[in-house]
C-alpha cells in the first residue's frame, strides 16, 4: 500500500533588496558562499529546513526553502532569515529588528512567482538586466553541490530558468542588454560629459568588470585601464576586450591619478580604496576633478571620499537615476513578462498541489484493487464462480482491473480538475474519510 503523507510541503522565501532596502543594510547582511556554507547546516537543524537554496547578490539576499509545515508563519521566515546571519562565523551586529521591518517573505505559489521574476530580471534595480540569471544559475549549483536541492527547489528553478528564456524569447526587454555594468558606463558617460575625453580605471576583473569593458566600446574612451589582484585575469580580459591596459595590483597608486573615471567591482570584503588613498591620488591630479562609481558589494569605496574636494561618488542605488533611460520601454515589455511569469506560477501551483494529491489517489487505487480481490477470492471460492474455467477466470479478472482503472482515473481526472466551489485538497480529504484510506495498510 501506498503510504499518504498527511503533512504539506510548503515553498518559501525570505529576503530582502533593493526595494526593501537601502545599501547600507543590504551591505551589512551580505554573505560571501563560505559564510553561507559555514552556517547552513546549523539553519538547517534548527528550522527542520528540507531544502535550501541561498542568492546573495549585490542588490539582494534571499532564502529559498522547503519545510514540512503547511501553517509556517511570516514570523518564522524572519527568524531563518536573522539565524543564517546569527550563524555566520563572523557574527554581524544584531539585526534583528532591522531585518523584521526591512525583509518580505512569500510562501507556496508566490515564493516561486517571485522566484521567476528574479531569474528574468523584472525584480532588479536595472529593469531587465541580465546578470541575474547567471547569479541564479550559481545559487543553484551551490545547493547541487551542498545537497541541498531536493524535488521541489530543484523543480523551481528549472521552472525559474524556464521562465526566463521565455520573457526574453517573447518579449523585447531582452533586445538592449542591461546590467548594473551597463548602467554605471551610462552613469559615468552622463556625469563626465563624453567618455571619448576621459580615461577610465576599471578596478577588478570579473564578471561585472567584463561587461563594463565591453560596453566602454560604445562611448571610446581616450584609454581604458584594467587592475586586479591577479595580473593575469586582468590581462586576459584586456585580451578578451580588445582595449585596455593591464595593471597589477601593485601599480594601483601609480594608475590611480591617470584615471578620470574609476569604476570599482573587486570581490573584495573590505574597502580598496581609502579617502586617504584617493586624496593622495587628487593631490597628484592637482584637484582635477574624479567620478569615483562603486557597483561592489559589499563596497569597494569609502563612502567618506565624498568629502574630498572635486570628488564625486556614486555607488549602486545612485544607478537609479540612470535607469529611467528606455525604461518606458522596458516597461512595456516587463508587463508582457509578468504576464508569463503568472502562467508559470499557475503551472508551479499545480505541480505543487499534484505532489499531494498523488498519494491520495495512489492509496485509493491501491485500496480499489484490495477489494476487488478480496471479494473475487471469496466469490471464485463459492459456487457457481467455483466452476468457471481458467480462461473464463482471467477474463473477469481482466474486466474487474478495467473497471478500476476507469473508477481511478474518473477519481483523478475530477481531484485534478474540480468542479466550481471545490478544490483538490478537498476532494481528497474528502476520499479519505469516504474510504477510510487514513487506515489503509
Amino acid at each position: 500500500m501506498a503510504d499518504i503523507n498527511n503533512s504539506t510541503s510548503t515553498l518559501f522565501c525570505v529576503g530582502t533588496n533593493h526595494e526593501s532596502a537601502g545599501l547600507d543594510f543590504r551591505e551589512s547582511l551580505f554573505l560571501s558562499r563560505e559564510e553561507i556554507n559555514y552556517a547552513l547546516p546549523q539553519l538547517i537543524a534548527k528550522h527542520g529546513l528540507k531544502e535550501v537554496l541561498v542568492l546573495s547578490t549585490c542588490n539582494r539576499l534571499e532564502v529559498y526553502g522547503v519545510v514540512d509545515n503547511p501553517d509556517i508563519t511570516p514570523h518564522q521566515l524572519k527568524d531563518i532569515f536573522i539565524d543564517l546571519q546569527k550563524f555566520c562565523p563572523n557574527q554581524k551586529k544584531e539585526l534583528d529588528e532591522e531585518i523584521k521591518n526591512r525583509s518580505y517573505q512569500h510562501t507556496q505559489k508566490e515564493a516561486a512567482r517571485h522566484a521567476f521574476s528574479v531569474a528574468s530580471g523584472l525584480d532588479s534595480l536595472v529593469l531587465g538586466e541580465t546578470q541575474i540569471a547567471g547569479q541564479f544559475k550559481d545559487a543553484a549549483q551551490f545547493a547541487i553541490e551542498g545537497a541541498t536541492l531536493g524535488p521541489i527547489l530543484k523543480r523551481m528553478t528549472q521552472e525559474a530558468f524556464a521562465a526566463s528564456k521565455k520573457v526574453r524569447t517573447n518579449t523585447d526587454i531582452g533586445k538592449k542588454p542591461v546590467s548594473i555594468s551597463h548602467a554605471a558606463i551610462d552613469l559615468a558617460n552622463r556625469v563626465y560629459g563624453q567618455l571619448k575625453n576621459c580615461r577610465v580605471l576599471i578596478i577588478g576583473a570579473g564578471e561585472m568588470a567584463e561587461i563594463a569593458a565591453k560596453y566602454l566600446l560604445k562611448y571610446q574612451p581616450k584609454q581604458v585601464f584594467i587592475c586586479n589582484r591577479t595580473l593575469t585575469r586582468a590581462e586576459n580580459l584586456v585580451a578578451k576586450v580588445g582595449i585596455g591596459i593591464a595593471y597589477p595590483w601593485e601599480e594601483l597608486n601609480e594608475v590611480l591619478p591617470l584615471a578620470d573615471v574609476i569604476i570599482s567591482c573587486t570581490g573584495a570584503n573590505e574597502i580598496i580604496l581609502e579617502k586617504a588613498r584617493i586624496q593622495k591620488s587628487q593631490h597628484n591630479r592637482s584637484g582635477k576633478a574624479i567620478f569615483l562609481i562603486d557597483i561592489a558589494l559589499p563596497r569597494d569605496i569609502d563612502p567618506k571620499c565624498t568629502e574630498i574636494d572635486d570628488v564625486y561618488l556614486f555607488d549602486i542605488d545612485d544607478l537609479k537615476q540612470v535607469v529611467g533611460e528606455n525604461y518606458d520601454e522596458r516597461r512595456k515589455a516587463a508587463e508582457i513578462g509578468r504576464h508569463i511569469i503568472v502562467e508559470n506560477a499557475d503551472n508551479f501551483e499545480k505541480w505543487m498541489a499534484s505532489r499531494t494529491l498523488k498519494p491520495t489517489l495512489a492509496t485509493f487505487r491501491d485500496y480499489l484493487e484490495s477489494l476487488v480481490k478480496q471479494e473475487m477470492q471469496k466469490s471464485l471460492s463459492r459456487s457457481p464462480l467455483n466452476q468457471l474455467e481458467d480462461a473464463q477466470t482471467k477474463a473477469l479478472e481482466m474486466m474487474m482491473k478495467s473497471i478500476i482503472s476507469k473508477m481511478a482515473g474518473d477519481v483523478g481526472r475530477s481531484v485534478h480538475n474540480p468542479t466550481e466551489n471545490f478544490d483538490s485538497t478537498e476532494l481528497t480529504d474528502a476520499l479519505k474519510i469516504l474510504f477510510t484510506l487514513d487506515k489503509t495498510s
